[in-house]
């Protein structure tokens, strides 16, 4: 299991802006990092760097392996 981390101060300023239902979304999809933080979408084919979409939240991450984290940072709103 991965720890999750703010690997970011954008990340911090962008979760702080989050109203509640959107810091709900945001709970879900660390719920589903922790466990499996490579399902998300690749950025580059050789890169630890990944996107994961859902429900109007997007949470760009870093996968540490090394130190089983995964560093938020950023998490932006798109429309759903």
């Amino acid at each position: 299991m991965y720890t999750i981390r703010m690997g970011s101060d954008v990340a911090e300023a962008q979760i702080d802006d989050l109203s509640d239902a959107e810091i709900n979304v945001l709970l879900e999809i660390y719920e589903v990092l922790r466990l499996t933080p490579g399902n998300g979408r690749k950025l580059t084919p050789t890169s630890n760097m990944y996107v994961w979409d859902y429900k109007g939240i997007s949470v760009t991450y870093v996968v540490l392996d090394p130190q089983g984290e995964v560093a938020t940072l950023r998490v932006d709103r798109f429309p759903v």
